[in-house]
């Protein structure tokens, strides 16, 4: 994680949103982990997400699997929900980054992005739809170039491996690589699941 500075009026580094949700637990547990092993121990940054008691439940969990009983009391919770547009402008005045956890994002990632090129937070998320990335490029590329505020989408499980295997694969193939299917398989107790993914390479 690079060193961030906070300006004088963003009192947070990262505003994870959606801190309560499936996702946005694992990258709470893993944000605390990294900030107290790192070199990043000054870094400031809260939970967002509707529900405040919720907020406190994964606080708690996260102090509870990392043995950190002082996460509870020293991360901050921010109330923000997607349909509520100034609690949202709130949540983004107050945060250099916004890691937006809140999917899926073809419903609920647009409010997110709007309200961040708007208020000056730089926003990445872990979507691996293709229409709300194509959407966001195309209806706030322009803007948020002018406010010096990065989108950065595709930053998940579903794309980052795939997007990695691809350039692997492109610069071992010899020849010309005009498309890579890939294959993956994993299991969860009794269930198995295989995900396939297909590039096309321009």
């Amino acid at each position: 994680m690079a060193r961030v500075e906070t300006s004088s009026n963003r009192p947070y580094h990262l505003v994870i949103f959606g801190a309560s949700g499936f996702t946005g637990q694992f990258v709470v547990e893993e944000v605390a982990r990294t900030v107290s092993e790192g070199p990043n121990g000054n870094l400031k940054w809260a939970v967002a997400g509707r529900s405040k008691q919720k907020l406190e439940k994964v606080l708690e969990q996260a102090a509870g699997v990392l043995s950190k009983p002082e996460l509870r009391t020293e991360v901050d919770m921010i109330v923000a929900d997607v349909g509520e547009p100034d609690s949202l402008a709130a949540m983004c005045k107050q945060a250099v980054i916004v890691l937006n956890c809140v999917g899926p994002y073809r419903f609920f990632g647009e409010q997110v992005v709007r309200a961040c090129v708007e208020n000056g937070a730089h926003h990445i998320d872990i979507s691996g739809e293709p229409q709300f990335l194509e959407g966001t490029q195309l209806n706030y590329s322009s803007q948020a170039a002018e406010k010096a505020v990065f989108i950065i989408g595709s930053c998940g499980f579903d794309s980052i491996p795939a997007d990695m295997g691809v350039l692997y694969t492109r610069d071992q193939f010899r020849g010309t690589l005009t498309a890579v299917e890939s294959f993956l398989t994993f299991s969860s107790g009794p269930e198995v699941c295989h995900y396939i993914t297909h590039k096309s390479i321009n």
